[in-house]
């Protein structure tokens, strides 16, 4: 970390909920580079705390875009695999029946839903981590649930 005590601060104060929502989009194995990415990003921000009105909503809009960035690097990695017959990534089974729902959603509903219901994310800030429109947020939560309510059946 850097000389400056804010960053310590920022980090001790938002790294464990950072961490928690990067666990549900991509796994515990990846949720700490995650972390680390974001507040290495931030940390090359000239003037980071002066500019930035918002720093926790900043960080979460950052690792919840690199969480999103890996889940399609996967997806695309998944997909060469199953062209190939190979399907090497299984739901953990230690996973609770929510944690393995919530993994089943696609990565957009699943990144919404985290911010929502874990990090209380109002809409403007949900949409601008997902780069969509504000008005599309609610929507996107709805259909979210539904899928929930259905895969917890």
């Amino acid at each position: 970390m850097s000389a400056d005590p804010r960053w310590q601060a920022l980090y001790a104060a938002c790294r464990p909920a950072l961490y928690r929502s990067a666990a549900l989009l991509v796994g515990e194995a990846e949720a700490e580079e995650v972390v680390q990415d974001a507040f290495e990003r931030a940390m090359r921000e000239r003037d980071f705390f002066t500019k930035v009105r918002d720093p926790v909503a900043w960080l979460r809009t950052v690792s919840t875009r690199a969480a999103l960035g890996r889940l399609r690097r996967r997806a695309l990695f998944d997909r060469a695999l199953s062209i190939v017959g190979r399907q090497d990534h299984q739901v953990d089974p230690l996973r609770t029946d929510l944690e393995a729902a919530l993994a089943r959603l696609p990565a957009k509903q699943r990144a919404a839903v985290v911010l929502r219901y874990y990090h209380d994310a109002p809409y403007a800030e949900i949409a601008s981590a997902l780069e969509i429109d504000v008005e599309s947020v609610g929507p996107l939560l709805t259909r979210a649930r539904a899928a929930l309510r259905e895969s917890l059946k």
